[in-house]
């Protein structure tokens, strides 16, 4: 650090103090997270991903990622443990490889993979308990259709995994398991072609999984399953969600139901809240613009935040104040064609990181570790007196200079050193009320 920077650092500091008519005392417990993701470096795979799905395919402890390529074939990638991603050899499909989901299929406590391809059948590979995938023989829907997603989950109350898959210009099928990975169709199809996106979960706060669906024309849908996995439409237009609406459910607002954040890449994205038993209501005006959306709890405050793709804006996190209300911090997961994202604590710190997949030709997919950090009012209270003033900034300015005796560090960003950006720290909590 240079001595003229310092300079103009104490300086700014005694013309701030002379504006201040008091010392505030503040409560040194309170903390506020400071949201910080970084690019890792690695390239998993580059060839147009429309979906990356993440979970512990190899039996291992940590998370791994498997990635449809839709000019290659679908790609394994084994995590080492830190976030360290390695290719598994395998590959998975052909080149139609379009939305995937991984869940125990066969009952055999391992993560099995169903895979959904454009113009081809659809697929349900097996797991070996390693990681290594056999197909399971069978071809499900027809091999014309454009399939484009697959959500798993307990639809007929039969304790295994069934599939509900999404079809361009089609309605969305169910598929039944009957336990052991086999899947039957059951003639019931959700909505109409211009379907877009589906989200499972308990809407109605009954015990079974009902759907929301997204469209093209007429609004979002509702449909609640009646326990056996026969649906009725709830007969609610939420919308419309023209510009290809995605779906994500979750608390947002904290009242213990499930909402629903819809993605649009139009008319901007859109807060339902959920009453408790299915029926939606429209919350606050549109913001932002994004293409796929998940949701994840990126800060560790403890409510559900939104990580979103967009092809030409960026792909953005947005942060949830508690009340379901979000605030853009930017394309902090890079800017380029972003297609698809995923998440999970790939590192094993206990935070999420983020997956995204982008379209070939941009870098190839990427993984942004999560190193979002706290700041304490404590870790600002440099001398230990209580309040967090003045006095704390010139005693970081002095340990930077070498004038006090160590141990003098005072580490307010956790950067793990010393220098200006720590005294800026200091004062930003004493302008903003960070540490009221």
């Amino acid at each position: 650090m240079r001595n003229r920077d310092l300079f103009f650092v104490i300086l700014s500091l005694f013309l701030f103090q002379g504006h201040q008519a008091e010392t505030k005392t503040f409560n040194t417990t309170q903390v506020s997270p400071v949201i910080s993701f970084v690019d890792s470096g690695q390239n998993l795979g580059d060839g147009r991903t429309f979906c990356i799905v993440s979970g512990d395919v190899d039996g291992d402890g940590d998370i791994d990622a498997f990635v449809t390529h839709y000019i290659h074939a679908n790609k394994i990638w084994f995590n080492e443990g830190s976030g360290i991603f390695t290719d598994s050899g395998q590959d998975i499909g052909t080149t139609t490889g379009h939305g995937a989901a991984l869940g125990d299929l066969d009952g055999d406590g391992d993560l099995d993979l169903f895979l959904v391809n454009n113009q081809a059948h659809d697929k349900v590979y097996v797991n070996d308990g390693t990681g290594h995938f056999a197909d399971s023989g069978q071809n499900l829907g027809n091999a014309g259709d454009a399939g484009i997603s697959v959500i798993l989950g307990d639809i007929d109350g039969d304790d295994d995994l069934d599939a509900l898959v999404e079809i361009y210009q089609q309605e969305s099928k169910i598929w039944i398991n009957d336990g052991t990975g086999t899947f039957t169709e059951n003639g019931q199809t959700l909505g109409g072609v211009e379907n877009r996106d589906m989200a499972l979960g308990d809407l109605d706060s009954d015990g079974d999984l009902d759907v929301y669906v997204t469209t093209n024309d007429a609004g979002d849908r509702v449909w609640l399953n009646d326990g056996s996995g026969i649906f009725t439409d709830s007969g609610q237009s939420l919308g419309p969600s023209e510009g290809g609406g995605r779906v994500a459910l979750g608390d947002l607002d904290g009242d213990g139901d499930l909402d629903a954040f819809v993605a649009n890449s139009t008319l901007g994205n859109n807060i339902w809240l959920n009453n408790g038993f299915g029926m939606f209501t429209e919350f606050g005006p549109y913001f932002g613009q994004s293409q796929r959306i998940k949701l994840g709890d990126a800060d560790g405050d403890g409510d559900l935040d939104a990580f979103s793709t967009h092809r030409q804006l960026g792909n953005v996190v947005w942060v949830n104040d508690g009340t379901g209300t979000f605030t853009s911090l930017g394309p902090i997961l890079g800017s380029q064609e972003g297609l698809a994202v995923s998440l999970g604590d790939v590192d094993g710190d206990g935070d999420l990181d983020a997956f995204i997949g982008r379209l070939e030709g941009y870098g190839g997919n990427r993984l942004y570790l999560n190193e979002t950090y706290v700041i304490s009012c404590r870790d600002a209270d440099c001398t230990g007196d209580g309040p967090v003033d003045i006095i704390d900034a010139l005693w970081e300015v002095n340990c930077i200079l070498g004038l006090s005796p160590p141990p003098c560090s005072c580490d307010c960003n956790q950067d793990g050193s010393d220098d200006v950006l720590d005294v800026l720290c200091i004062v930003n909590i004493i302008l903003d009320g960070s540490c009221p």
